[in-house]
């Protein structure tokens, strides 16, 4: 396959890819105050955000089952298909409903684009050269959170809203014709006994459990009958996949490849570390803006250094690799972590900011070393007609943990707020607390209830802080299992 493929090509044509896919946060947050003033819509603003990342964490993994059966290329073109059409919709969305709706298309792009183009790579790379070329892929994802708001400034500025979304358009169509012409591949051509019944169990209980983690505490309160219901629906569904999924001819994730410890131990720590990273990426703007009352633009500066972190360490680590092994690489990412992730429970208003942007540029140092190496680990120890899962469940378990990890986290802030408040005799605890993260609200507020508030809103996020720092130790505790020699299994094609 490497002798037919332009490999260089291939490799241009994925990143363009995984560039739309990672830069969408970023660009359309910066575009939202605008969207919100022409469509309206603001209490259901969020899902915006949360209708895509349900849609493409679900379907990860269903996406790398079929890139295993029927190729890559074919689901690549099917991903891209789907956020160039759901670009399209998005941008002539009418109100803040139907964009919401358009969003999901966007996301059922990008779960194919995030499943395969890991993926691919892993196909046209030698075990040596893995390392390398995935680094580089990796820090597309760093760049476009640094140009990503930049970007979308200048388009709400210089042109229109929906331009933010018009700019996949020509990006993704260069993709899938770099991609179409350039990637060869050798596939078997049978009949496949595709698990639909695995497919549909998966997709309802994981959107069931996503659902009530993004809706929980916000929504609706945790102890309401619809998070229950979206809960028991998650587990109950979650058994008839599992059961199915013993029985199925071709299933859709085969549960043995658990049994590899190399499989294992990456895809336990990889939700740990996705607990940790989206832990700092939704409590240290509230942190600068709640305790330190800072601005929304200071916020992202403050995290700007994670995204350095990230891709310098996978460029370096990408090089080193194999010098390195997988299991030391892996061991020096999560140690990284959990150094910073303990550090982090130390910032306080009387160190600075210097302080937090150091100690998230070594936590972005060692994300960047230990996702590159769970990656090629992981896809080394499998052959081509599974690797396409191995990925995308890899990558699915960090969205995954991202979620749980999350949620757990806001509940337990939000209670140690409540309490703290409610002690100090604050009527309406919850509504004082968006006063104070309100840049219009939080100017108006009297000095003492500013600074009670202020001391409520920075215990519950040191609690947080804590919990931040149990998952990264943890996650460094897993690691130390890493199997210290790597079994390469066969190729394929």
């Amino acid at each position: 396959m490497s002798k037919e493929t332009n490999r260089k090509a291939v490799l241009i044509a994925v990143m363009l890819a995984n560039f739309l896919s990672a830069i969408d946060v970023s660009i359309v947050g910066t575009a939202m105050p605008t969207i919100i003033g022409t469509l309206g819509g603001l209490p259901i603003m969020s899902w915006v955000f949360s209708a895509f990342l349900l849609a493409s964490t679900v379907t990860v993994p269903i996406y790398g089952k079929l890139s295993d059966l029927f190729g890559r290329k074919v689901i690549f073109m099917l991903g891209a298909i789907f956020i160039i059409l759901g670009s399209i919709l998005c941008a002539m969305s009418g109100s803040m409903e139907q964009l919401i709706i358009f969003r999901v298309v966007q996301g059922l792009g990008a779960g194919g684009i995030m499943a395969v183009a890991t993926t691919i790579i892993g196909d046209i790379f030698t075990v040596e050269e893995r390392g390398k070329f995935q680094g580089l892929l990796a820090s597309v994802w760093g760049i476009s959170a640094v140009i990503g708001p930049l970007l979308g400034g200048l388009m709400i500025k210089f042109l229109s809203w929906e331009w933010v979304f018009y700019i996949n358009v020509p990006v993704g169509i260069i993709a899938m014709l770099v991609l179409f012409v350039s990637l060869h591949e050798n596939i078997e051509r049978k009949k496949h006994k595709i698990d639909y019944i695995g497919s549909f169990t998966l997709a309802v209980s994981m959107t069931s459990l996503l659902l009530a983690l993004l809706s929980g505490g916000s929504q609706y309160a945790w102890g309401s009958i619809q998070i229950i219901g979206l809960f028991v629906l998650a587990v109950v569904v979650f058994i008839w996949f599992f059961i199915n999924e013993r029985r199925a001819a071709e299933p859709m994730i085969p549960f043995e490849l658990f049994k590899n410890p190399t499989i294992s131990v990456s895809s336990t720590a990889n939700f740990l570390s996705g607990a940790v990273l989206m832990g700092l990426n939704s409590y240290i703007p509230s942190y600068i803006q709640g305790v330190v009352g800072d601005s929304p633009t200071m916020a992202g500066m403050v995290l700007m250094p994670l995204s350095i972190g990230w891709p310098l360490a996978s460029f370096i680590g990408g090089r080193q690799l194999t010098k390195w092994s997988f299991r030391n690489t892996s061991i020096a990412g999560l140690a990284f972590i959990a150094v910073g992730t303990v550090l982090i429970t130390f910032t306080s208003t009387s160190i600075g900011l210097w302080y937090p942007m150091i100690v998230l540029f070594v936590i972005g140092f060692g994300m960047g070393l230990s996702t590159l190496s769970f990656t090629v680990a992981v896809q080394t120890a499998v052959t081509w007609n599974q690797r396409g899962i191995a990925t995308a469940s890899l990558q699915f378990v960090r969205s995954l943990g991202s979620a749980v990890g999350v949620a757990i986290m806001g509940a337990l802030m939000n209670a140690k707020i409540l309490s703290d408040l409610t002690q100090k005799g604050i009527a309406n605890p919850l509504d004082a607390t968006n006063a104070l993260l309100d840049e219009t609200r939080r100017p108006h507020l009297p000095a003492d209830l500013l600074a009670t508030l202020s001391n409520a809103f920075g215990a519950g996020l040191h609690d947080t802080f804590l919990l931040i720092a149990a998952f990264g130790i943890l996650g460094f505790a897993v690691t130390l299992a890493f199997p210290r020699k790597q079994v390469v299994a066969g190729e394929g094609s």
